[in-house]
């Protein structure tokens, strides 16, 4: 039985890389940069970001400004991205889900695995960055894999209940567009929570990117302890998500098969 497991563990793995590879051939020939574009496009952004902001918005007391928009652009992107590809996963995929036998769920967690590794990508530039502003890595640096596992997990999960939704309101696309666009500026990604109204600062501090953003810069960046409740906020989003993601993509996944 163990045996049989891992034959479909070794196939899922396999269909992930061969749908990953042909989305990810299709995204390079669409542009001469490659991939290099996921290095450079949150580059660019902090470039442009830190600019303006700088000279905007009072900053005076946030350290090394350009990583610290670095950072938490390139968290809003893997969020944003996954989250937005696992919605659309089912309904772009569903001549598969038609024709072969393979878990529903595989489409979705092919999606955030290519958000990851996008991510991935896009963290190379911040090598040179922390370089530049001389940034020493601490032994906190260990801490983003707990921060990356927690975050994935409230993405897929989120991602599931996004999947079954579009299945039947396909309008939801748009709305989420918008909202994912109201995120970006009570996220803490260019602004500092503290810049913020007194009266949202809490309720902020419960939103998932901004935990974990603000987990990967105090590891990352200012090599400062988190405060132990972002911890058990990010834990709790990674429960609940995962928790009613499941639940509801599973009593509703043999239904959509049909709807689509």
């Amino acid at each position: 039985m163990l045996e049989g497991r891992l034959d479909n563990l070794r196939q899922y793995l396999f269909v992930i890389r061969q749908i990953s590879y042909k989305e990810n051939k299709r995204k390079i020939d669409e542009t001469n940069l490659g991939i290099v574009w996921n290095v450079l496009n949150p580059l660019l952004y902090m470039l442009i970001l830190s600019t303006y902001y700088q000279n905007v918005v009072r900053h005076d007391n946030v350290a090394n400004f350009p990583v610290f928009v670095f950072t938490g652009i390139t968290m809003m992107n893997y969020f944003s991205n996954a989250t937005k590809s696992a919605m659309r996963s089912l309904v772009s995929n569903k001549s598969l889900l038609i024709k072969t036998h393979l878990p529903t769920e595989i489409f979705l967690l092919q999606k955030v695995v290519m958000a990851f590794r996008e991510m991935m990508y896009s963290a190379i530039a911040l090598i040179p960055i922390m370089i530049y502003f001389k940034i020493p890595l601490s032994w906190r640096v260990v801490q983003i894999v707990p921060v990356l596992l927690l975050i994935s997990i409230t993405i897929f999960g989120i991602g599931e209940l996004l999947a079954i939704a579009y299945v039947y309101f396909a309008d939801i696309d748009y709305l989420y567009s918008v909202f994912m666009t109201m995120m970006l500026f009570v996220s803490g990604v260019f602004i500092p929570i503290s810049h913020m109204p007194g009266k949202l600062q809490g309720i902020l501090t419960y939103n998932p990117i901004f935990l974990a953003i603000y987990l990967t810069r105090n590891c990352l960046v200012y090599n400062l302890p988190s405060h132990w409740t972002a911890w058990v906020k990010l834990l709790m989003w990674a429960v609940l998500a995962g928790t009613l993601g499941h639940y509801v993509f599973v009593k509703n996944k043999n239904k959509i098969i049909g709807k689509i």
